[in-house]
C-alpha cells in the first residue's frame, strides 16, 4: 500500500503543536524539499539488526532485555542526533551480543527530542511509539537511525510512514496513530523528565543511574556495566 494513499485516507490531520505554528511548518517543508535534493530521501540499504536471539518477552516496547536483568542501561536519545546514531552503530550491537542476549543487561530507550532538531525529532519519537504499538519498536528504531545522516528530509511524515511500510507493519494503523498524535503526551512527558533529571545532551547514557562520561566508547560503557555486575554479586 502506497504511503501517499495512506496519508490521503488519514486526512492529514496531524498538527505539530509543541514547537511550531503554521508559518514555520511551511518554511520547514520548503527547507526539507531543498535538502532532499542534496541529501537524499533517507532510504538505506543497510541491514536491520536481527533480534531473533532476544525472547519476545524481553522486547517490551522500548525496553530490550530480561526484565530481571541485574544491570539497567538507560539511553536518552534523539532520533535526529548524529551522536545517537553513532551510539547505535558502535555501542548497541556489543551490548546486544555480550550482555542483553545473556540476560545480564536490559536496555531502556528514553525519548529526549532536542529543540534544535524539531520538527523531525518529536515526529520520529511519536512514530517509534506507533511502531511499538505493533510490537516493532526496535526494528523501527534502527531503521530511523539509519536515516539520521540524510538530514531533515528523512524525517518528513511521509518518510516515517514509508519506513513502517518497509518493515511490513499495518500501514493504515500506523498512519492513523501518527497523524492523530496518539503518543504526543508520552513524548512530552519524557522530554520533561529528561529536563527534570538535568540531562542536557544526547545521547545521555546511564548504567544503573550512573552517567557514562563517553557513551560513544563501547569499552567505557562495558567497563561501567562490569563494575555494576561485580557490585551485584
Amino acid at each position: 500500500m502506497k504511503v501517499k494513499s495512506l496519508l490521503a485516507r488519514s486526512g492529514l490531520r496531524f498538527s505539530l503543536t509543541i514547537y511550531l505554528v503554521g508559518g514555520i511548518v511551511v518554511l520547514a517543508g520548503l527547507i526539507a524539499v531543498i535538502l532532499a535534493a542534496a541529501a537524499g530521501d533517507g532510504r538505506s540499504s543497510s541491514v536491520i539488526p536481527d533480534y531473533a536471539g532476544v525472547p519476545s518477552a524481553w522486547q517490551n516496547r522500548h525496553i530490550l532485555g530480561d526484565p530481571d536483568a541485574p544491570v539497567t542501561v538507560q539511553a536518552w536519545e534523539d532520533f535526529r542526533c548524529p551522536a545517537c546514531a553513532a551510539f547505535n552503530q558502535r555501542v548497541k550491537p556489543g551490548l546486544l551480543e555480550n550482555y542483553i542476549v545473556s540476560g545480564k543487561v536490559k536496555l531502556e530507550f528514553r525519548h529526549f527530542p532536542l529543540q534544535q532538531h524539531e520538527p523531525g525529532a518529536s515526529l520520529a519519537a511519536q512514530a517509534s511509539e506507533c511502531a511499538a504499538d505493533q510490537g516493532r519498536f526496535w526494528t523501527y528504531h534502527d531503521r530511523v537511525f539509519q536515516a539520521t545522516s540524510s538530514g531533515p528530509s528523512a524525517f518528513l511524515m511521509e518518510r516515517l510512514i514509508e519506513y513502517a511500510v518497509e518493515l511490513e507493519m499495518d500501514g493504515d494503523t500506523f498512519t492513523s496513530c501518527l497523524t492523530n498524535q496518539t503518543h504526543l503526551l508520552t513524548i512530552s512527558e519524557s522530554l520533561q523528565a529528561a529536563r527534570a533529571a538535568g540531562h542536557n545532551s544526547t545521547p545521555t547514557v546511564l548504567v544503573d543511574g550512573v552517567p557514562v562520561a563517553n557513551p560513544l566508547d563501547y569499552e567505557a560503557v562495558s567497563a561501567s556495566i562490569e563494575n555494576q555486575l561485580s557490585s551485584s554479586q
